[in-house]
C-alpha cells in the first residue's frame, strides 16, 4: 500500500513537470512599420517613437505630456568661519 501511494505521488508530482519544447527561427530584424502620426495635442508635447519590444511586439509611439519642473526654494546660509588665531605665529 505504501509503494503504491508513492508511485502515485511521483506520477502525479510528473504530471506538473512536464517537459516544454519550443522551436524558433528568425533572421534579420522585422519588417518596418509604417504610420501616420497624429496631430500634436498642445505646445510642448514631444513625439515618442514606437519600437519593437524584447518580445517582438510593436509598441506605438505616443504623445508625451510636457515634463512639470519644480524647484524648491533656495535658502543660503551665511558661512560661519572659525576664528583665525594669528597672532600665535610668529
Amino acid at each position: 500500500m505504501k509503494k503504491a501511494i508513492a508511485v502515485m505521488m511521483l506520477l502525479t508530482g510528473g504530471l506538473f513537470a512536464a517537459p516544454r519544447v519550443t522551436v524558433g527561427f528568425g533572421f534579420g530584424a522585422p519588417a518596418p512599420v509604417a504610420v501616420v502620426r497624429p496631430a500634436c495635442p498642445g505646445p510642448g508635447y514631444t513625439w515618442v517613437d514606437g519600437y519593437y519590444a524584447p518580445n517582438r511586439v510593436w509598441v506605438a509611439g505616443y504623445w508625451r505630456a510636457p515634463a512639470v519642473v519644480r524647484v524648491a526654494p533656495r535658502i543660503e546660509h551665511a558661512r560661519v568661519f572659525a576664528p583665525r588665531y594669528e597672532h600665535f605665529r610668529r
